[in-house]
Formats: C-alpha cells, structure tokens, sequence
C-alpha cells in the first residue's frame, strides 16, 4: 500500500506527510508494491507516449511513480497525482512501448480534450466490458486506428477502451470498440505542481527513522563480528545507499567493485570516480576473460541458468575476499527483499556460502525502491547515469534477467557492444540448428521457456522448443522403489552441456564416500556408510539405502557431485571453503581422500550445485512403490 498526500500531490512512504501534517490518502497497488520513482529519461518516454498517441504530454509531472507489475516484459503501472492513470507495457512482438489506459488517465485526458476521444449520445445500456453501440456514436477523431487505446465520453460518464477497427469503420461495425472500464465521476482536473523539494520533506521523518534503524542496526553487527568492514559497491542505487549509510556511521571501510568484464562503461566509469570523489578505499576484483572463455561450454547463460554469476562474479569477489581480507570480511550488501522471490526471507547477516569468509548485512532488507530514491534525492547523492536513460537495472548490460525493453535502450545508447553480443548469439544459435529468431526475440534467455514465451513462439509462428538443447535435464528411470537385494533404490539419467568424462567426477565423487573407478567399464561406484551408488559414462546414476530418505539422500548427493565435475568452471571457490585444505585444483580438482572429511561444505559453497535444486523435485515427488527393482 502507498498512501498520497493530496495536499502536497507527493507520495508517501508512511502515512503522514511530514511537510503538512496531513494523513495520506490509501493507493492500491498491485503486488509486489514495490514502487519507485520516474527519472528523467523515464518522464521523458512517457511524455513522447502520451504526446504520440493522444497529443498532451502535460499528463507526465516531475513527480511520477512507477508500480512494476507482471507481463511479458516490462509492465508498469503509472501513478500521477496518486491515481493509476495508464500501464505502460514493452510489446515483444513490435519491439515497441504501449499505454493501456486506466480510468483516471482516461478522465484526465477527457478534462485536456485529447485525441483519440468518441463522443457518445445518451444510452442507457451498460458498457463496461461489452463493445460500444455504434448507434450511440455521436462525434469521434477520424485518426483513430485499430488497435488504438480510446477515450469515451458522454456527459459525466468516461470510459476507457481499445478501438477494433479504424475510425472509418466505426459507424458500420458492431464491434468497433471495446470498453474496458467506465465510471459517471466526470473529467479530472490534474493536481498541484509538486516538486522534489517537497516530495524530499513530505517523507523526511520517515527516511530518517530509516537512516537511524540502519546506522543501530550496523553498529551492533560491527561490534558483533569485529571483522573489518566492506561494502559491496556495483554502481547500482542500492549499493549507493549503503555505502552512504555506512559513511554516516565509519570511515574505515573498503568498497568492493565486482568487474565482471559486463559491465556498462557508463558503470565502470561512475564506480571509478565516485571512488575517487569521495576518497574511498577501492579494490576491483576484475572477472578478466572468464565469460569468453567459459561461452562455448555453456552457451549464453539463462535466467534459470545463470552461470555468468559464478564465473564472472563470485569467484573474482571470492579471489579478492580471500587476498584483502584473509581473517574474512563483514561486508555491508544492498539486497532487498522484494527485489526477487530468492531475496524474500533476507535476514539482517548472513554467512555468504559462495564466497567463503565474507559475512553479508543486509541494511535495507525492507527498503523499497521509491524508499531508496527518496533517500538518494535527500542526501543529495550522484547516481549512475544510466538510470536517466530510462535503464531499471545498470548491472551486466546484456544480463538474460534484464529486460528486453533495456536491452533495447543498451543498443540505442552502445550500438557496438549490442553487435558484438548478437553476433556472438546468431553464431551460437547456428551452431544448435535454431532460427534467428530466437535471438530476435530473446528466447535464448531461457533453457526451459516459460509459457509466456511459448505462447509467444506459438503467436510468431517460430519452432521454439520448450528447452534448449543444451539445458540441463533429469529423467527419473524409477523413483524411490524397494530394492530386490534389501533397502530402497533409485535411478535417473543426469543430462548436463558438457561431459568431461567419469575421472573428473570420480574426483568429486570422492567428497561423498569411498570411489572405485573402474573405466573400461564405464562406471564409478560410490560406498558410503549407509548408502552405495553407481555412476555410468552415459549420465545414469543409481543409488542403493536401507531406507527411502537414505537413498534419496545418497542419489542427491552423487548427482551434484556428477553436476559440479561436468560443469566445473575452475572458479575456485571449493578450494577456499574446504576446512581440511583437502581440494585443489590444477587442470581439474583434485581431492585428497585421506584429509577430505566429507563435510559436504564444498558442495554447500558451489553455485552449480544449487542448479540441481530446480531438477530435485522431480525424484523427490517419486513415493516409494511396490515392485521389484535393483
């Protein structure tokens, strides 16, 4: 919930506004809420889409808010003078911006005489969600094309609707308009012009409880753990914040720049001066080469498989913890909690398993987006650029999260490193027999498409399979199932994008029990103390307990360890996690079997591991089951 301060025409963060005294009028916001402010690149493309499709632009104040809200791409809700006025949506198919009209925007446009208007005669019917009777047309603007968001207007009653037809076809066809909403309030009169200024001290009580919670909660971390202080600084708004906060509490810290080698140089460039602005300690753990080199093995990365973070994140964030800070570091993160469904149950620290040594405090865990806007524009604090440019998210340009709206605006503003990315995507397509298309339209940033992509294959008319084929995939040959020679089985064939053969993941395998390797046959076989298992050349892995939950424990166990081996990427972070020193790593890993305590840390710390998470479900779900087997 937001609430609005209709006096002062801002929102709020809390309930009363802090310039007035005046409590806030309730917005209702579709979930997750978590708002966030237009800049000026984004007022910017609203104002020309407002202009373009019906002529005003004044619609758009310098205090606009945003509501993410779910769809293809992007989609959000566009809040001025604290009503819904309009959704503004990316159409994947036209690689175009388009407004759906809400009820207010539509009562707003009535009261500025805009176009795209039809006038109505006086009708009794009603209207919403049913298609306009043509006979009640009176007068309408003879611009309107199919397709086109309308405003209907018969006295006090507005509506707003899609146009079917072109407006040379309106008098003639019985569904030339669709009227998605109405209401008798009559045209809206814009609200007062608010400026930042006042938005700044409408919610200054509230940012500076928040600042004060931080800075409590920071100083009883420091003194908890006693480990020097770092901040995790990416160029991004919410690492900003912190490092602010951190500032206001302690100047002995150092910022941690991650280089994934991704990077926007408009990033590179404000990180960098920034650092020396202020006079920050900086250290940039640079990623190098490590997403060329690890491209043909795995291919683009996916948002359901985002092997980019290991290699070009983590193991240099690992690599830098491990030399600056070799007692470990307490670094202070931005994350926040309704940045992601992953990010919801964020605590205030938290042991970071991917980069041994480094323990994360999370000081703006509840913060929203317009909570940490509100705070950059009273502190005064100069934000990366690129967020100007109408750009949401200013981490690795070409990230398969991002969206394919920001995509876009990457190639306007960088064309060269849009060409080079797509050319390395129509060569990798090729070589995997896929249309272009599948770049064209972004479907190389899933393995497994979602059903939104499918149904978007499916309306282009594109052979789009629903995973790629170099996705990882389990296929259960028996669940969890009574074994003829005593206890319970199970069996499943293990596909990964790369093989690199069974000596690999017998070395890993080594981290689960005692490993017989024997080749000529093709098979690694695993005893542990209660469970043995068996890993084939071909992918298949089949695991023997005394119990259900000791053979499920025992596959999933073997299968990571078979994940790890054939997608290691020599990241290095096993090494640093081990307590015992048992692992290192030359042209492979190598585990020594006599100080290897099988602690199960390594996997613990190993972000391809945690890949076998999302293929899991499909053995668990298994129930044990009568029959022979084994």
């Amino acid at each position: 919930m937001l609430h609005w301060c209709d006096s002062c025409n801002v929102p709020l963060v809390g309930r009363t506004c802090g310039r007035c005294g005046h409590n806030g009028r309730p917005v209702e916001l579709s979930p997750p809420g978590d708002v966030r402010l237009a800049l000026e690149g984004t007022r910017r493309r609203l104002r020309y889409l407002f202009l373009r499709h019906f002529g005003v632009q004044q619609l758009i104040p310098d205090i606009t808010v945003l509501n993410k809200t779910s769809g293809e791409d992007r989609a959000e809700e566009i809040i001025v003078d604290g009503r819904r006025i309009a959704l503004l949506s990316y159409d994947l198919e036209r690689a175009d911006y388009r407004l759906t009209l809400r009820i207010d925007g539509a009562r707003m446009l009535a009261h500025m005489r805009s176009k795209k208007e039809i006038l109505l005669r006086k009708t009794d019917g009603h209207m919403k969600g049913n298609y306009l009777p043509r006979e009640y047309i009176s007068s309408f603007d003879s611009g309107i094309k199919a397709g086109d968001e309308v405003v209907v207007q018969m006295g006090k009653f507005i509506g707003c609707g899609s146009a079917k037809v072109d407006a040379s076809e309106l008098r003639t066809s019985a569904k030339g308009v669709k009227v998605r909403d109405i209401t008798q309030s009559g045209p809206m009169q814009p609200g007062r012009r608010a400026w930042p200024k006042d938005l700044v001290k409408a919610n200054l009580p509230h940012m500076m409880a928040k600042r004060a919670k931080a800075e409590h909660e920071l100083r009883d971390a420091m003194a908890e753990s006693r480990l020097p202080l770092s901040v995790s600084f990416s160029g991004g708004k919410d690492s900003l914040v912190v490092l602010d906060l951190v500032s206001s509490v302690t100047k002995d810290f150092t910022a941690i720049f991650v280089d994934t080698g991704l990077e926007h140089p408009m990033t590179r460039d404000h990180v960098k001066g920034f650092a020396e602005d202020n006079s920050l300690r900086l250290i940039i753990a640079h990623a190098g080469d490590a997403f060329d080199d690890n491209f043909p093995s795995f291919g683009p990365p996916a948002k359901d498989f985002r092997w980019c973070c290991k290699v070009c994140k983590l193991a240099p964030a690992s690599k830098a913890v491990e030399e600056s800070f070799p007692e470990g570091t307490l670094t202070v993160e931005g994350n926040r909690r309704l940045e992601s469904f992953s990010r919801a149950r964020l605590q205030l620290m938290e042991r970071n398993p991917f980069v041994p040594g480094q323990t994360v405090v999370n000081l703006i865990r509840d913060w929203t987006a317009l909570d940490v806007w509100l705070y950059i524009l009273w502190r005064g604090l100069r934000y990366n650029p690129l967020y100007d440019e109408d750009i949401e998210r200013v981490g690795c340009w070409m990230c398969p999260s991002a969206l394919a709206s920001e995509c876009a605006e990457i190639s306007r503003m960088s064309p060269e490193l849009a060409k080079a990315w797509e050319q390395k995507l129509h060569a990798w397509a090729s070589e995997n027999g896929l249309p272009s298309q599948f770049v064209q339209y972004g479907f190389w940033r899933w393995k497994q498409l979602p059903p939104k992509m499918q149904s978007l294959a499916g309306r282009l008319g594109i052979t789009a399979m629903p995973k790629r084929a170099d996705a990882l995939g389990l296929h259960v040959v028996k669940g969890i199932s009574p074994c003829a020679a005593g206890g319970y089985s199970v069996e499943a064939v293990l596909r990964t994008p790369e093989t690199k053969g069974l000596s690999d993941a017998a070395e890993i395998l080594k981290t689960v029990g005692d490993v017989d390797l024997v080749e000529e046959f093709g098979v690694a076989m695993v005893h542990s103390k209660n469970s043995d298992a068996k890993v084939f050349a071909g992918g298949q892995i089949s695991s023997v307990g005394r119990t259900p939950e000791e053979a499920m424990r025992c596959f999933d166990s073997v299968a990571r360890a078979v994940l790890r081996a054939n997608m290691c990427t020599k990241c290095g972070i096993c090494v640093r996690t081990c307590p015992e020193d048992a692992i290192t790593l030359k042209d492979s890993i190598i585990v020594d079997e006599r100080a290897c305590t099988q602690c199960g840390k390594c996997a613990e710390s190993c972000v391809v591991a945690h890949y076998f998470d999302k293929l899991a479900g499909e053995v668990s779900a298994r129930k044990p089951k009568g029959g022979r087997s084994g």
